[in-house]
């Protein structure tokens, strides 16, 4: 298997049909078919001369995941990557693409088409995939399930792996009581998730930031149908919401949630109420793109509260009313409030979702801009003092607690800071 940083693989016919859809990272819950498919398809209105066949391989870079477009004869194959890409993955990619179009797609009538289950058809293809980029990321701490809605039916050779799968075992417990190797019971699992047959609980990590969406709203009313149905499917998980609920404010991660809950319920238990909610899509973990935001909404509400000590109330209220007035994303003033006159941030990300990946870096951009020009609106007498506390701020927070992913593209913005400072 070939070393790759690939989260999914979308094949689509060149009018816009979605054809092929496959994960290679199971955390990657952000991405959607549809979501890749539409913002694929904004991409080529954008690029359609480099696209269409001036170059088989076209790359846009997003900050925070990379778009790969290798185009075929007559279907284009999208690959999102996150971090380096790996020298030989294009040749891999272009390969399985030929697969595809002269052993699945020739023959394809325009009914298959129609019916086709993009997330599970074309099993055999989908082992062509595994065996030549392998699923990443999977943990022994992860507990495979079965999928009420399975795929195709697997081959006798994986039952002894799936007879050992009851929900409640992790991967690691799977592999020791296997009489098959580590790694192979590991390559199992990995192509029974990729055919649609299991999937996995217990995937948080202690630095996810987990975040309510807007579904969690009707889990909150008393008399709704999705309360009432969550009661019946986990009742312990509805009594575990009026504490839970406070501590998804936007920002903590999930191993601050385990740290605040440790006295009122076991690790298993917290991490079992959150699957739950992930399934009903309930909260979410922050996607690359997010979390990139994420850094932005703390860098300026650092920036606000410095300025409160170095400048009165009035003068910071002042320099952003300024910055706001100047702008027009909704998505960025919706999110910044004034409260007995001081601006605060909502760290929510509700005004995010259904956002494709070119959006959010628009989004990001602005949140960029608010906090230059905050800085730049502050009077230039005592500014060199602030300059110096905000750098020491980020430096003690903000550098600490995101990881070099994150931080891309703030590091410009701690120079010019840094820049600023020693002009005056």
């Amino acid at each position: 298997m070939a070393k790759h940083s690939i989260q999914a693989i979308l094949i689509m016919e060149r009018g816009g049909i979605p054809l092929f859809f496959l994960k290679l990272d199971p955390r990657a819950q952000d991405l959607d078919p549809l979501l890749v498919s539409g913002f694929f398809s904004a991409m080529q209105l954008f690029s359609k001369e480099v696209i269409d066949g001036v170059t088989p391989v076209f790359q846009v870079d997003y900050g925070a995941r990379l778009f790969t477009v290798i185009s075929g004869e007559s279907t284009d194959l999208v690959a999102i990557s996150e971090g380096r890409w790996e020298e030989g993955t294009s040749g891999l990619l272009l390969s399985l693409l030929q697969e595809f179009e002269q052993v699945w797609f020739k023959n394809l009538t325009h009914q298959e088409k129609d019916h086709l289950n993009i997330n599970t058809c074309f099993p055999s293809f989908r082992e062509s995939v595994i065996h030549m980029l392998e699923v990443r990321n999977i943990s022994e701490t992860w507990v495979p399930f079965i999928r009420e809605e399975r795929g195709r039916e697997i081959d006798s050779s994986m039952l002894p792996t799936l007879d050992l799968i009851d929900g409640n075992r992790t991967v690691e417990v799977i592999a020791q009581e296997s009489t098959q190797s580590r790694d192979e019971v590991i390559s199992r699992l990995t192509l029974l998730w990729a055919l649609g047959t299991i999937d996995f609980r217990n995937v948080l990590n202690p630095d996810d930031v987990v975040v309510a969406t807007s579904r969690l709203d009707r889990l909150l009313q008393s008399s709704s149908p999705q309360r009432i149905e969550l009661a019946k499917k986990s009742a312990e998980t509805v009594l575990m919401l009026s504490r839970l609920v406070p501590l998804l404010d936007g920002r903590r991660t999930m191993g601050s949630v385990l740290a605040a809950l440790r006295e009122h319920y076991s690790e298993e238990k917290v991490r079992g109420a959150l699957d739950t909610l992930l399934s009903l899509k309930a909260v979410e973990t922050l996607s690359p793109e997010k979390r990139r935001i994420l850094l932005l909404k703390e860098a300026t509400d650092i920036a606000i509260r410095v300025a409160e000590k170095a400048y009165s109330k009035t003068a910071v209220s002042k320099a952003m009313e300024g910055v706001l007035n100047k702008m027009g994303t909704a998505e960025v003033a919706g999110d910044l409030m004034m409260s007995e006159n001081s601006w605060t941030v909502n760290y929510g990300i509700r005004l995010y979702e259904g956002m494709n990946p070119r959006r959010l870096m628009e989004v990001y951009a602005e949140w960029m801009k608010v906090l230059a020009q905050f800085v730049e609106a502050l009077d230039a007498e005592g500014k060199k003092k602030y300059i110096e506390g905000l750098c020491e701020a980020y430096q003690e927070y903000l550098l600490q607690r995101y990881g070099s992913g994150d931080l891309r593209g703030f590091e410009e913005m701690t120079f010019w800071l840094e820049m600023a400072s020693a002009e005056r």
